[in-house]
């Protein structure tokens, strides 16, 4: 996601219905804010006088050398938290970027085509950047991803941060993008964002999960959605339905508002009881919390009734920098997030990397499928000091505020028993006498057929059944081609539950994926055993009314008769 598409009248677009799927359920109305790519702005680009050209000469330079600055810091900070061969790579893309701004094609072009400084760049950069795919040499095929990132790093300068992408947007907007990512929802300002529409999402995509978790209306597959919708029409999304209505006329957006009134009513009478604990008919109390990742978040949780928070994901903190955080920056950024919830308890998950959520800045090798190769915990191990820096944050925050600690996306043993030794090892060197629990991630099969051995390394457990759903059902979470196969209450993902549970010899064990808050499968995880489910913030009500209509003594019982 990268800039907003050059705006165009909206009297042009008729009322037109268009049929997707559902990513994340609820309605939202409001103006299309359609962003696109840096270097495939749409539209005339804009011409400019010989008068003009020494001013966008001085912006273009001023882009650059901001750039440049910002490639050196990162390159720095990159050798101490990975590797020197990591941060040569930011160190190459100075190299490249000055030779090519020293060489003078960017200021003959801007001279010759009397176009604004972000045109010249974006010409510039797709020239090269074809030049660079062409050539049969797979080392120097890859500059050619690195051009473009190159380039639109420099008009971003250019255009200027307020101008950039979803933080611009109106108030009650609808974000229309062709690619969402983590790192985008991140971003994203859910006081303006009405809903998305994004071309193609895997239902399980981490993206996905974000946008359900902010309790945004989310529609997908709905091919060529960037170019049929003009920026400023009028869109109508129904995230239950999968539809979306394209400049609707009075008489669909009057009964659409209805709809919206009719739902938030119902949204309000669950919201009444959220604060109050959930406990079943027959009085079995159930630990209901929030997984959450940015700082809205947490006032969502505690809006929504939150009884803790059983998964913080700090990917977000990692995402929205050009270079990691050091311990210093990270403590002050945990402290921030969880000051709202005073003496609630907090599961913090170390940095979860790799797959679908990429680090801009580290340049992991491509692999032919990335969702199998280092991701979690293998990223942790390669790269200590990462993992140290995290670990020191944490135990640090834990002087002040109950949490546990949690490392993601276990396989094998000998990875749990070397974060545990890097674990105690830290807080030995930090001096910190009592340090808190710490648990793994159970998020794959191995994982899960392989809890005794677990046991031995960790305090407690957590159970993401949304990778899990996508590595027994061998169906990518973010690939929306096998969204009809990832499905996370497919029998062999309950069978596996089971055996978690019976294994986990009274240990804690936390339910944090999706099927934890879906209303329809609660009474099945009661009956398993399951007492702590961990959902989305907005789920908390729905879930915590689903537990109290529940009786699990008969459930258990009649399932044993059965």
């Amino acid at each position: 996601m990268n800039v907003q598409a050059e705006p165009a009248a909206p009297s042009d677009q008729r009322e037109t219905v268009l049929t997707g799927r559902s990513i994340a359920p609820g309605l939202g109305l409001g103006r299309a804010w359609v962003i696109g790519d840096l270097l495939k702005c749409s539209g005339a680009p804009q011409a400019i006088s010989p008068d003009d050209v020494d001013h966008e000469l001085l912006r273009l330079k001023q882009s650059v050398e901001e750039t440049l600055a910002d490639l050196d810091r990162s390159a720095a900070r990159i050798e101490f938290e990975f590797n020197t061969a990591l941060g040569g790579i930011f160190r190459a893309h100075g190299v490249l970027l000055r030779d090519l701004f020293t060489s003078g094609e960017l200021d003959r072009e801007l001279r010759t085509s009397l176009l604004t400084a972000e045109a010249a760049v974006r010409r510039v950069f797709r020239r090269w950047y074809k030049q660079f795919e062409a050539v049969e040499n797979p080392a120097l095929r890859e500059r050619a991803d690195d051009m473009l990132d190159m380039g639109r790093n420099v008009i971003r300068r250019l255009r200027g941060a307020a101008a950039d992408g979803p933080q611009a947007m109106p108030e009650q907007s609808v974000l229309v993008v062709e690619r969402l990512l983590p790192s985008d929802v991140v971003r994203l300002p859910k006081a303006k964002a009405m809903a998305v529409v994004v071309e193609s999402l895997g239902q399980g995509s981490h993206a996905a999960l974000l946008v359900r978790e902010k309790g945004i209306p989310t529609i997908t597959g709905i091919p060529g959605i960037v170019s049929q919708v003009t920026n400023g029409t009028e869109l109508l999304v129904d995230g239950f339905q999968g539809k979306l209505t394209v400049a609707p006329l009075p008489a669909a957006r009057v009964e659409f508002q209805e709809r919206v009134d009719r739902w938030r009513a119902t949204l309000a009478r669950c919201l009444g009881a959220c604060r109050e604990p959930a406990r079943s008919l027959d009085g079995q109390l159930v630990r209901v919390e929030a997984n959450i990742g940015i700082r809205d978040d947490v006032e969502l949780a505690l809006d929504n009734g939150a009884d803790g928070v059983g998964l913080l994901r700090i990917e977000h903190l990692y995402f929205a920098r050009n270079s990691p955080p050091s311990v210093a920056e990270l403590l002050g950024e945990l402290k921030q997030l969880v000051a709202p919830l005073r003496q609630r308890p907090v599961t913090i998950r170390l940095l979860d990397i790799g797959g679908d959520k990429p680090l801009p800045y580290l340049r992991l090798a491509a692999t032919p499928n990335p969702v199998l190769g280092r991701r979690g915990v293998r990223v942790l191990r390669e790269y200590a000091q990462l993992a140290r820096t995290q670990l020191a944050a944490i135990l640090r925050l834990a002087q002040e505020h109950p949490v546990r600690v949690l490392i993601p996306m276990v396989t094998l043993e000998e990875d749990v028993a070397a974060m545990r030794a890097l674990f105690d090892a830290v807080s030995t060197e930090r001096k910190v006498a009592q340090p808190p629990e710490f648990g793994a991630m159970v998020e794959t099969p191995a994982a899960a057929l392989a809890i005794p051995a677990l046991l031995k390394h960790v305090d407690f457990l957590c159970v993401g059944t949304n990778d899990l759903a996508q590595y027994t059902l061998a169906a990518a979470r973010d690939d929306a081609t096998v969204n009809d196969y990832y499905r996370d209450s497919h029998e062999s993902i309950l069978r596996l539950l089971r055996i978690i549970l019976a294994d986990s010899k009274q240990r804690s064990v936390t339910l944090c994926g999706e099927l934890a808050g879906r209303e329809s499968i609660v009474p099945c995880l009661l009956q398993m055993g399951f007492r702590n489910l961990s959902v989305a913030p907005t789920a908390i009500p729905t879930t915590k009314a689903a537990v109290r209509r529940i009786n699990i003594g008969e459930q258990v019982a009649a399932a044993v008769d059965a």
